[in-house]
């Protein structure tokens, strides 16, 4: 599909770069206020907690277009985290953008995990804007051991050496190791490439400048130090005693961070590049010494997750956009139109049909009872569950189909994706662009926390049923992720309980009330997040995660870090969270 018929079919369904016709039983979305704007919005109004999925929705797109803007440089340097106000929106060429400039996760926080390996740059020079040097260039620097040369991942045999590693640097190869992602449209054989696994979507983590200077101001970068300990201790203080704590005593990220997480993938022969946001990405392949090694190639953005923290939302504002084409069925066909409006059914979202039980008085759950699996992916995405983690019913072995989301994109949200497509159309023709920004949508937005119950039916709230388990159908794809509830069951069921044999439910996030918490058993993004919350790390799994940093991840699943990450979710939870 060219550029100019998706703008067609745009226009066709009303939109335009000031107005919308509405969709069916859906309020319309108004745009004239609306800008395609290097600026970062700093809230949603001027309290997220009231705010209609409208206004959400307008502010996630806001965020994307201002992230996904080129970044600024001064004498050939690049300005970590700030838009080139000089630059369009989309244009040709324009790398990195302002997003793709943050710091990937091992950035700020280096694997070795002490105090005397602080993150690059910190000693070099600064300004009143900048003190601890932010904007100093990519170094992905882990911790050492069995990588030689102090932590500097060699380039793989064929690979000529680079001075400046890409901007995007894919070192996780699994959704929170709970399983690994594929795209069935990626078919290329491997003895043809160096990727030896191409249909594998891989991913990054990244912070602004907000996050950095917050965590090096005040020597969090390593889990060991008094600092960091202190600050956790003092947290899990607070939730034993039900009162909210000093916010100088505990992690407490300012106001304006922001956190993104992407997943990429090569694109096929036949596939349309103009159609997805390409750029050089570096990934990771098993070494000839048994250490990773990198290679860099044009990779495509399939999703990409953004949550900030804003004065009126203390738990971050979560939003999530995918590539328009990520959810196909065998053939090929889309069967979403490009603003997430069902047009091609399916008896359920994965093939086979999966069941968990969040029943704390039933621990074994058989999820596949024939043990089938999706032999004939075609060009649907599929994903492998981990072998193993957790043991029970996670039907590893074989390949499970995605069909569609568990959860559809809600009509307001899709009514809000028209309006910005339009916008952009208007933007590209005005500015003589080909940009791919049209083949991007927003697939929901959580701006509040909320509890099962409080589910609203409400067409333009933010506590309907898809802001709740809220999920992006490349970054979190499996059954226990698309249907996040609060935590991990043995049987792999995301569950209500904090763990099986109890009746308690399980609280994951706290919302400051005078000399009380509000709490609330919150699923999805936020959810998910709010275990690091509950561990003392404000929302964030990059703060404190120095032992994920310590190798990057090649395609073979990793044992220790998948047992890691599960230890994040299941059950016990640990008092500190470490990584």
């Amino acid at each position: 599909m060219s550029h100019r018929s998706l703008a067609s079919r745009l226009a066709a369904a009303g939109c335009s770069a000031v107005a919308l016709t509405v969709l069916s039983g859906v309020p319309p979305v108004q745009a004239q206020n609306l800008q395609i704007s290097p600026n970062l919005p700093q809230d949603i109004g001027t309290d997220s907690s009231t705010a209609t999925l409208t206004e959400a929705s307008n502010f996630a797109w806001q965020e994307f277009i201002a992230l996904n803007w080129p970044a600024a440089q001064l004498n050939g340097t690049v300005q970590r985290g700030q838009p080139d106000i000089g630059a369009k929106f989309g244009q040709a060429g324009a790398t990195p953008l302002v997003w793709e400039s943050y710091r990937q996760k091992v950035e700020i926080f280096p694997g070795a995990n002490s105090e005397a390996v602080p993150p690059h740059g910190v000693n070099g020079p600064s300004t009143p804007q900048d003190p601890y040097n932010y904007s100093d260039p990519p170094q992905y620097l882990y911790s050492g051991g069995s990588i030689p040369n102090g932590g500097v991942v060699d380039a793989c045999p064929g690979q000529a050496p680079v001075t400046q590693p890409a901007w995007v640097n894919l070192d996780e190869t699994s959704q929170i190791g709970l399983d690994q992602m594929y795209a069935g449209i990626v078919d290329v054989p491997a003895a043809t490439q160096p990727n030896t696994a191409p249909q594998l979507i891989r991913f990054l983590a990244k912070a602004n400048q907000a996050e950095y200077d917050y965590v090096v101001g005040n020597k969090l970068w390593f889990t060991t130090g008094d600092a960091y300990t202190s600050r956790i201790a003092a947290w899990e203080a607070a939730l034993k005693n039900g009162q909210p704590p000093d916010p100088s005593s505990v992690i407490t990220l300012p106001a304006g961070t922001v956190e993104v997480k992407a997943a990429w993938r090569p694109l096929a022969k036949g596939e349309d590049p103009s159609q997805f946001h390409m750029t050089t990405v570096r990934y990771y392949e098993p070494g000839p010494n048994g250490s990773p090694c990198y290679r860099e190639d044009q990779w495509a953005l399939a999703g990409l997750h953004i949550i900030q923290k804003t004065p009126s939302a203390p738990y971050f504002v979560f939003a999530t956009f995918e590539q328009a084409g990520n959810v196909v069925n065998a053939d090929g066909v889309a069967t979403e139109d490009p603003n997430g409006k069902v047009v091609i059914p399916t008896a359920g979202p994965n093939t086979p049909a999966l069941v968990y039980a969040d029943d704390p008085n039933k621990p074994t759950v058989t999820t596949n009872p024939a043990n089938t699996f999706c032999d004939t992916p075609g060009k649907r995405l599929y994903y492998q569950e981990s072998p193993g983690n957790p043991s029970g019913g996670t039907p590893a072995g074989g390949n499970i189909c995605v069909d569609a989301r568990y959860e559809p994109i809600p009509p307001v949200v899709q009514a809000a994706n028209a309006t910005w497509h339009g916008l952009i159309s208007a933007y590209n023709a005005q500015n003589n662009l080909n940009s791919p920004w049209l083949y991007y949508k927003l697939v929901s937005v959580q701006a509040v926390p909320l509890n099962l119950a409080d589910i609203s039916t409400d067409p333009d709230s933010t506590r309907q049923i898809g802001n709740f388990y809220q999920a992006n159908i490349v970054v979190e794809t499996d059954y226990t992720l698309q249907q996040f509830l609060a935590r991990i069951a043995a049987d792999n069921a995301p569950t209500r309980y904090p763990s099986q044999g109890t009746s308690q439910n399980f609280q994951n996030v706290y919302v400051a009330a005078g000399s009380h918490f509000d709490t609330y058993q919150m699923g999805g993004c936020m959810g998910c997040h709010g275990n690091a919350q509950v561990g003392g790390t404000d929302f964030s799994f990059i703060v404190g995660g120095n032992a994920f940093n310590t190798t990057p991840d090649v395609p073979a699943p990793d044992a220790t870090k998948q047992a890691l990450y599960l230890s994040l979710f299941g059950n016990p939870l640990p008092a500190n969270l470490k990584k």
